[in-house]
């Protein structure tokens, strides 16, 4: 193997680390929906190795955000999402996407860190919208865990990283 493909290999594993979920994100702010998103992430990683064998790129992370915006544009020429949902997602700007995408793998990042049963109960209650009462029937204990376990996973996120807990009030509220 050659030096400088060495190189690029150790350049796109990095960028993979660092990028892949907020990618997603924007992928998935694009197109509306979660269909062929990582897919589609993963062709721009595939690409970006192709070029990164013949060229050197300043600046990655621009690089895969307008390799993923285009593959978007592609994706959604060939779908059926509507002009009102292209629309009202070309109003926000790139950064903002980006920022927010970044953001919002950050929260993943930080709701995936907590122990297995705290993560179920939280997610069952934001993301899938259960009461307390559900979650406490379904899994078999008590309203009171399930509060405890809730209130736990928002300390938790709390102290990860501040900037993202108030993306988590807005995220799920």
């Amino acid at each position: 193997m050659k030096k400088g493909i060495k190189i690029s290999m150790d350049i796109l594993e990095e960028n993979f680390k660092l990028h892949y979920r907020p990618l997603c994100m924007y992928a998935t702010s694009m197109l509306g929906t979660t269909d062929n998103v990582e897919d589609i992430v993963l062709d721009c990683f595939v690409k970006l190795w192709d070029v990164l064998k013949v060229k050197h790129i300043d600046n990655i992370k621009n690089y895969l955000y307008k390799s993923v915006r285009n593959a978007c544009y592609d994706a959604r020429n060939y779908s059926s999402i509507s002009e009102l949902d292209i629309d009202s997602a070309e109003n926000i700007t790139q950064t903002e996407v980006e920022d927010n995408s970044e953001l919002a793998a950050r929260l993943w990042t930080a709701i995936d860190s907590l122990p297995e049963r705290c993560k179920k109960i939280f997610l069952m209650s934001k993301l899938e919208d259960k009461s307390y009462l559900e979650i406490a029937e379904e899994l078999g204990v008590s309203v009171k865990t399930v509060e405890a376990q809730v209130t736990k996973a928002y300390k938790r996120l709390r102290t990860k990283a501040k900037d993202i807990y108030y993306f988590v009030l807005s995220f799920f509220y």
